[in-house]
């Protein structure tokens, strides 16, 4: 028996690998749930399906009940993942089995028709899809009409070198259908035990997933998302492997040796079998400020932990990863560290870059500067670099790995402490805190210590507003990469590094009048942080300054933009000033008995995007932000305030946020002063309702006028 346990000694992660396309990256442990209602009935009230025959109530129905506005429902979805062992290869195999049942309920319902299976396939490892099996039932003239799912349908297309999807397409979708499925994936990578979700952007009405291993396999089960579980059950089973034995006998070297002999044998073994279920699990709706959906979805996911043939003459050996480890397998790796030590490209370039800068901030912003102008981001993620880094230095274009990586070359040799920090992007995922695996990871930036202050780099952002331009200054990272915390790639010392920029800052001065029977203004406005960041990037997309003016001109409603004029765009290190000449549009005639003016003119929160009753994961803003508002309003000649706005001032628990509203009256002088603040990026679910309600009053409150009353 001492092959099988050779080959699972051999089974591990290979670089670049993801361990499975559809998994959903893990959340921080303050989003990981471990509840588990645990339902008694589950088994007697889970629903005994047959593919292809729905129950004539599944057939005509016509709205989901518990939720009337989707478009289609999951009726029923059950999956099955098996390590066995397969006698013909003389190896653990594992095996995955899926069988679901959707209704469409409407038309959007019927993308839900198209399926895409990810398998990995890559050399002779391949991943095998089988006994794929489909039908379509619809009722027509009162009759159940079935529609067999061709050959045809199938096809299989390449992800990249190491992932292959299978994708189909089911045949006569349309409002009312039933949508049956099943298949089976056959795969060799015993570290893929498929992540089961039980949570889609339509409702589940039932779903269950049972996982069986034998005793010598251990994999680590993470339980992420919101809806609790009603079923989480574990038991044991016997099995055995029965195989034959080929040896050979002892005998004398003078009368031809041993014979050779088979022999059968059993080995019996204990099996783990873990059973889930869900029942009744809403649709995973889109929210404002969230990173992506998929971090909140719930579901069960495995990494193989370790693999133990202690019994059986074999040995143990350890799977799961420490960030030691991950540390030394990167500054090993070609692709990586090796590119990192192969920087001599760059010793004539990195001095007559620094040439004349006395400080490590100077030298640091001169290359980091050199970078984002030299070498075009190809739009491409990634850990590793695409190709020797004196080849994308040379061709003038690159991944994320590419670019970034040849900033940390040149930072060094610029004798300035750099090293790399590895992230998941946003729309990537967020990392799970224990057992990292670097298939979480999608992203390289660098942190760099210029003059005793670390600081976060990523020169891959750039914006020609003309030859020069850019959009982006040293120390401050994109938004896709503001996702909680990356791991600085340090020898013996991995780190987490917070992903965080400074808040951004808008400071708002207006001023008001009337003039020639109209009232006019003026608006000034400074722009730091994320936010200058935007607008930068908003004028590059509108083509230029001129193009951007008359866009926000023509898509103006209360307020008719006369002029602008814009500062510091090319100068990315300091903030952006717009200045505006405005006047306000239906503010009543010169000689009206009563004018209506709100003093907000601009910046103004005219809705609240926290519309639901209720939030089951986190408010994301990604970085803080500030609103600084002042107006200074001349009241017209011949009218007197009949209504001022009141003064108020509400700050969220643990200054989280703050919005302060004062407003007073000198002679002909109204002065207001509206301040803004959320204090901090991330609000959990316990948090939701009290800022739902802080920007209800926001929102409120800014919606308040003045009354001015013409005096008779």
């Amino acid at each position: 028996m001492q092959n099988i346990n050779l080959i699972i000694t051999q089974i591990g992660y290979k670089k670049h690998t993801p361990i499975n396309l559809i998994i959903m990256k893990a959340l921080l442990n303050l989003f990981i749930i471990s509840l588990f209602a645990i339902c008694q009935a589950y088994a007697q009230e889970a629903p005994k399906v047959k593919f292809g025959k729905p129950a004539l109530e599944e057939l005509q129905m016509e709205t989901y009940a518990p939720d009337s506005t989707a478009n289609a429902v999951i009726l029923f979805d059950e999956g099955q993942s098996m390590v066995n062992y397969d006698t013909n290869k003389s190896r653990f195999m594992l095996e995955f089995e899926r069988f679901v049942r959707i209704k469409v309920l409407k038309q959007e319902g019927t993308d839900w028709g198209n399926f895409l299976i990810p398998v990995y396939s890559h050399g002779s490892t391949q991943e095998q899809v089988m006994g794929i099996d489909g039908v379509t039932i619809n009722m027509e003239e009162g009759k159940p009409e079935k529609s067999e799912l061709k050959k045809e349908s199938i096809f299989r297309e390449r992800e990249n070198k190491y992932w292959e999807n299978v994708k189909l397409s089911m045949p006569q979708v349309k409002v009312g259908s039933i949508i049956d499925l099943r298949y089976t994936i056959l795969s060799p990578l015993l570290w893929n035990l498929r992540t089961w979700k039980f949570q889609y952007t339509i409702p589940v009405k039932w779903s269950y997933y049972q996982v069986s291993y034998p005793e010598y396999f251990n994999y680590n089960q993470s339980t992420l998302g919101y809806h609790s579980l009603c079923l989480h059950d574990h038991k044991t089973v016997n099995e055995n492997i029965s195989y034959t034995e080929k040896y050979e006998t002892e005998g004398r070297a003078l009368q031809g040796g041993g014979q050779r002999k088979m022999e059968n044998r059993t080995i019996t073994y204990m099996s783990n079998v873990y059973s889930y279920g869900a029942k009744d699990v809403p649709a995973m709706r889109e929210e404002p400020y969230i990173t992506t959906l998929e971090n909140y979805i719930t579901r069960i996911k495995f990494e193989l932990a370790s693999t133990d043939f202690t019994k059986i003459q074999g040995s143990f050996k350890t799977y799961t990863n420490s960030w030691d480890n991950i540390v030394e397998q990167l500054l090993t790796d070609e692709d990586f560290g090796g590119q990192i030590k192969s920087g001599n490209f760059a010793e004539e370039i990195t001095p007559q870059l620094i040439a004349g800068k006395t400080t490590e901030k100077e030298k640091l912003i001169a290359i980091y500067d050199h970078i984002q102008h030299t070498i075009k981001w190809d739009k491409t993620n990634g850990i590793y670099s695409s190709k020797p880094l004196r080849k994308s230095y040379a061709e003038k274009n690159g991944n994320v790995a590419d670019i970034n990586l040849t900033l940390l070359v040149m930072l060094r040799q610029a004798g300035i402490k750099a090293d790399p920090v590895l992230l998941s992007t946003r729309s990537h995922g967020i990392l799970t805190p224990t057992s990292p695996t670097l298939s979480e990871f999608n992203y390289v930036i660098v942190q760099a210590m210029a003059d005793n202050v670390p600081m976060l780099l990523d020169a891959t952002e750039i914006m020609l507003l003309d030859a020069t331009e850019i959009n982006l200054p040293a120390g401050t990272i994109p938004f896709r990469c503001l996702n909680i915390e990356g791991v600085l790639i340090k020898k013996d010392a991995p780190t987490k590094v917070p992903l965080i920029n400074k808040g951004s800052k808008t400071n708002i001065l207006a001023s008001l009048e009337m003039s020639d029977g109209k009232l006019t203004g003026t608006l000034r406005t400074n722009v730091s942080g994320v936010d200058a960041f935007d607008f930068r990037e908003n004028v590059k997309e509108a083509g230029g300054e001129k193009d951007y003016f008359g866009k926000i001109k023509n898509n103006s409603v209360e307020i008719r933009y006369l002029d602008y004029s814009y500062t510091n765009i090319d100068n990315i290190y300091l903030p952006v000033e717009k200045n505006y000449k405005f006047e306000l549009e239906n503010s009543g005639e010169s000689d009206a008995e009563i004018l209506y003016i709100n003093p907000i003119l601009t910046a103004r929160l005219q809705k609240n995007p926290f519309t639901s009753p209720s939030r089951e994961y986190p408010v994301d803003f990604g970085s803080a932000f500030l609103v600084n508002y002042l107006l200074n309003f001349k009241i017209p000649e011949g009218y007197q305030v009949e209504e001022l706005p009141k003064s108020k001032s509400v700050t969220l628990a643990e200054n989280a946020g703050s919005y302060i509203y004062q407003i007073a009256q000198d002679a002909q002088q109204i002065t207001i002063n509206a301040r803004f603040n959320i204090g901090k990026s991330l609000f959990v679910p316990d948090e939701y309702k009290n800022l739902q309600a802080f920007y209800d009053m926001v929102v409120a409150k800014e919606a308040e006028q003045i009354i001015l009353k013409k005096i008779n």
